[in-house]
């Protein structure tokens, strides 16, 4: 992107990236954020890159192994159908998750725009509570692997939040780190997380 500011003349890279949907899901039974777990190209890419400006060999440096690409984030998803945010935050509920939750179950926490020096998509994050009952049937869960997609659904407990977001071996997304703090102070303020009493 070209453009002026200040007068003077600026060059910008930018990349055009749907809006998005994430959810954070507690379940009350384990008192645990499910979270997922999945492989990110650009993480691993980054490690690659990391290794080879710091690692002795340069360009010739061992590359790390693929767990350096493995990422904990919020449950997610972006906006590519014609539905409204409420019905994508709440297919990826259970597509990725396994468990069924109605689009009118989950409490809107914030809008923002995510990727700001890349995209600045719109992203928009949701709260939902969940327990066993609200399992679905088949015990789904993992992601859509037709669109390759190998999700794993990880229970963090609650009084591993703060050690969880404070160790940097963890590659964990801002949007988690932002909804992990919000459900803690939420639960232990005695707060509703989704609308389904």
């Amino acid at each position: 992107m070209l453009f002026e500011l200040d007068g003077r003349k600026r060059r910008w890279d930018c990349a055009r990236s749907h809006a998005s949907v994430s959810c954070v899901i507690y379940h009350r039974e384990r008192k645990s954020a499910l979270v997922v777990r999945q492989f990110r190209p650009a993480v691993w890419a980054a490690a690659l890159a990391e290794a080879q400006e710091e690692g002795a060999g340069g360009r010739d440096a061992a590359p790390p192994p693929l767990e350096a690409g493995l990422t904990f984030e919020l449950c997610a998803g972006i906006l590519d159908k014609d539905a409204t945010l409420e019905v994508t935050a709440a297919e990826e509920v259970a597509e990725e998750c396994g468990f069924r939750v109605r689009p009118g179950d989950l409490r809107k926490i914030a809008s923002y725009h995510s990727a700001i020096g890349i995209s600045g998509a719109r992203h928009t994050v949701f709260a939902v509570s969940v327990d066993d009952s609200d399992a679905l049937e088949s015990g789904a869960s993992g992601g859509v692997a037709s669109d390759g997609e190998a999700i794993e659904v990880v229970a963090l407990p609650l009084s591993s939040f703060d050690p969880f977001c404070a160790d940097n071996s963890y590659a964990k997304s801002a949007g988690l780190v932002f909804g992990l703090g919000w459900l803690e102070k939420r639960v232990r303020s005695g707060g509703a997380i989704g609308m389904k009493v």
